[in-house]
């Protein structure tokens, strides 16, 4: 598991030039409640597996056949060779857990990099 806090790419007039951090199974990052931010992965020569946000906030509703995890923020089901994806989370009060923190799930994340834009 990564804290990629430290790697969170804060914007202004005069722009900022991202910097790619290599992605692990677990990561995450300290997000300010209420905010916006922005996730661009690119990968590299070995596809993926799903790439998703947690939603740890969001409870399993009653009577319902649900599991834990049903409201993730999908990113993508599978993000082949060198494909992009750039994905927006418009308030991330639902993300956080407990610690103020956005966790990513990367499933074989071999050659995938990601830049994290926030708050927006």
């Amino acid at each position: 598991m990564t804290d990629m806090t430290a790697f969170v790419h804060a914007n202004s007039l005069a722009g900022v030039t991202p910097v790619y951090t290599q992605a692990t199974a677990a990561d995450f990052f300290t997000a300010a409640p209420g905010s916006k931010y922005m996730l661009h992965y690119k990968n590299a020569a070995t596809p993926t597996g799903i790439l998703k946000v947690s939603d740890p906030s969001t409870p399993v509703p009653d009577g319902s056949t649900a599991v834990a995890g049903f409201a993730d923020l999908q990113v993508s089901a599978a993000l082949g060779a060198t494909t992009e994806k750039v994905i927006t989370i418009p308030n991330s009060s639902r993300f956080r857990d407990a610690n103020g923190r956005i966790n990513m799930v990367n499933v074989t994340p071999t050659t995938l990099t990601v830049a994290i834009f926030g708050p927006l």
